[in-house]
């Protein structure tokens, strides 16, 4: 399951995915993140919450790469991904995350630490 929502008063796109995800999820969240992100300024924060996902069809990491490049062109800022104690599925994201200079990624193990994060470098 992936959840996709935008803060716009604080110009952050969350992304939550738990449990497992196919490559047709992970193509449809590729099409709500292009459609959330239209209510956001550039310069967006992401936090991307994985403290609960378990794993993704091999075939979602390629989505995965079209998220960040999408993510790019849409001129994302910072970015903090909230691991929790999941190691399959960080390994798999690092696996697959693009090894981009205009994404950069801020790890963290809660959630209350990616927004304290964000609100200290604002």
């Amino acid at each position: 399951m992936i959840k996709v929502t935008a803060d716009t008063t604080q110009n952050r796109l969350h992304i939550t995915m738990i449990g497992t995800l196919s490559v047709e999820e992970a193509q449809k969240s590729k099409l709500t993140i292009e459609t959330t992100i239209a209510s956001l300024k550039p310069g967006f924060d992401v936090i991307n919450d994985i403290s609960r996902f378990i794993r993704g069809d091999d075939a979602a990491g390629n989505v995965l790469k079209e998220i960040i490049i999408l993510l790019i062109q849409n001129r994302v800022n910072r970015v903090v991904r909230v691991v929790g104690t999941s190691k399959s599925g960080l390994i798999q994201f690092a696996n697959n995350t693009l090894q981009i200079e205009q994404y950069k990624i801020h790890y963290v193990p809660t959630l209350e630490e990616a927004e304290l994060l964000l609100s200290k470098s604002e």
